[in-house]
């Protein structure tokens, strides 16, 4: 068995955030307590998972498979759990998983499946759920299981405020097992719960909202999978969403000062290693030869205060500098959105010469890319 090569293990992953520990936790036997951390990590690589899972995917990709157990241990689900008891947990993994032999990492024993096509159709849609507590999700997970083969248990939350609506989408194991569940009469805490399968959820907000349903399902569907095969209909999608706004980006950049510049520092590709191990990114300006950085941050529940937060809390640097972190205000943001733009507009016209010109690889620029030092660009890649 190859071994890892070493790699620092940031203290905090991208998607987790401070809450309260389930009490109950420390109650319950170690037994229980490895089955449950096996249960959750087998969960993470898992094929019902990880082709849907980018920040996971990224991991796997990494390393010939390994991920250091320390960063699965930082995971919000992991944290009620002793770090100690994980190796122990995973060692017991009958087919998935294999632990190196310095108990640091894990990895997929077997290749992982692919994306399933049926994934939307194998999900329903349940609404009447009590205000969310820190142990709700494992008891709608353990409901669900009780009521049929529960493969995983997503919360629906406000766009803006990110709370939680009292719904959830539920995949379960079959097409066949969805539709009983969503055709049958369940109660949680004693009220009648509103079931339907997810194709029938967005038909129906569909003509609520007066759209073609079929524009509906695939908005509606995961990423990276859509009931539509033809990519075509898939790229005509991604182009009617809505435009970004500078309004998007309020509250959600970071400026980071004081980081080091220049010839023989590390670059702009150094530094979007080491942020996505925090969160994922969006545009990133660094102006060329300064020590002024601004950030975009896209995870979705987080804001630009709570991203600064976590990288404080994993001891973020940077060329050896830890830098002084602020949120930019509106007037700040306007310049950047409009810098954001500028640097768009310059890729989509230096893609379409090439395309139009050359032959080159067109269209990539227009997507707005990761961003890159001003006045270099010819070092800027897109994704």
């Amino acid at each position: 068995m190859s071994e890892p090569v070493a790699e620092s293990v940031p203290a905090v992953a991208p998607e987790t955030k401070e809450e309260p520990v389930v009490e109950a936790a420390a109650e319950v036997s170690k037994d229980d307590q490895k089955a449950a951390i096996l249960k959750q990590v087998e969960f993470y690589f898992g094929d019902s998972n990880l082709p849907h899972d980018k920040f996971m995917s990224e991991l796997v990709k990494k390393n010939d498979g390994w991920v250091p157990i320390a960063l699965i241990s930082s995971f919000k689900r992991m944290r009620e759990y002793p770090k100690e008891l994980v190796p122990e947990a995973l060692k017991e993994s009958p087919e998935l998983l294999e632990i190196s032999e310095d108990g640091l990492n894990v990895r997929r024993k077997t290749k992982v499946a692919p994306k399933e096509e049926d994934h939307f159709s194998r999900s329903i849609y349940a609404k009447g759920f009590p205000e969310e507590t820190p142990s709700l999700q494992l008891e709608l997970e353990e409901f669900f299981g009780k009521a049929g083969a529960c493969k995983s248990v997503r919360f629906r939350r406000n766009h803006e405020t990110k709370a939680f609506k009292g719904s959830v989408f539920v995949e379960f194991s079959s097409v066949e097992e969805a539709k009983k569940v969503a055709e049958s009469k369940l109660q949680y805490d004693g009220k009648d719960l509103l079931l339907m399968t997810k194709e029938a959820y967005c038909t129906m907000k569909a003509k609520e909202l007066g759209l073609d349903p079929e524009q509906i399902v695939r908005r509606n569907a995961p990423r990276g999978f859509s009931n539509n095969k033809n990519d075509k209909d898939r790229k005509r999608a991604r182009e009617e969403e809505k435009p970004e706004t500078v309004e998007d980006l309020k509250n959600k950049v970071i400026r980071m000062k004081g980081l080091k510049a220049g010839e023989g520092q590390p670059g702009m590709k150094d530094l979007k290693e080491k942020l996505k191990t925090v969160f994922r990114y969006g545009y990133v300006h660094w102006p060329r030869e300064t020590e002024v950085v601004e950030v975009q941050v896209m995870t979705e529940d987080k804001d630009a205060a709570k991203a600064i937060e976590e990288l404080m809390e994993a001891n973020f640097e940077f060329g050896g500098v830890k830098p002084e972190f602020s949120v930019l205000n509106d007037e700040e943001t306007d310049k950047f959105f409009k810098e954001k733009k500028d640097w768009e507009q310059a890729m989509a016209s230096r893609d379409n010469n090439r395309s139009g010109g050359r032959g080159g690889r067109g269209g990539r620029g227009g997507r707005g890319g990761r961003g890159g030092r001003h006045g270099d660009r010819k070092k800027i890649r897109t994704d």
